[in-house]
């Protein structure tokens, strides 16, 4: 890849945990069918340790990593907080400062008139 085809894109990921693999599928799914995603990756099995109601919890999650452009990243957060099921779910944007062209193209085309990826 040349250094050309490497540019400045306005993307971000956002990074969500979730219960299950069910939850991972219903919210990817939902968030590429109304086209707030343009894909996402659901990461394995992990251990989240935390304070909840003054106990120190351990729980089994997966990650779910959605793609989205950064102006359409508060639109997905909000989508995703009404369809979580946890009480306080973990949404996180990572904002991207730069990708392959074609890849970003796709991810553009992929999210329609709500993007501008580039």
């Amino acid at each position: 890849m040349t250094a050309d085809m490497f540019q400045a894109s306005e993307m971000s990921f956002l990074y969500v945990t979730v219960p299950d693999m069910e939850t991972a599928r219903l919210l990817a799914g939902g968030a590429i069918r109304e086209k707030l995603a343009a894909c996402a990756n659901v990461l394995p099995q992990m251990t989240a340790i935390y304070e909840w109601g003054g106990d120190v919890e351990e729980e089994s999650e997966l990650i779910v990593i959605l793609k989205t452009s950064t102006s359409t990243a508060s639109s997905l957060a909000q989508w995703l907080e009404q369809h979580h099921p946890y009480e306080v779910p973990c949404v996180l944007e990572i904002p991207l400062g730069r990708g392959n062209h074609d890849y970003v193209s796709w991810l553009q085309k992929q999210l329609g008139s709500r993007s501008r990826l580039m």
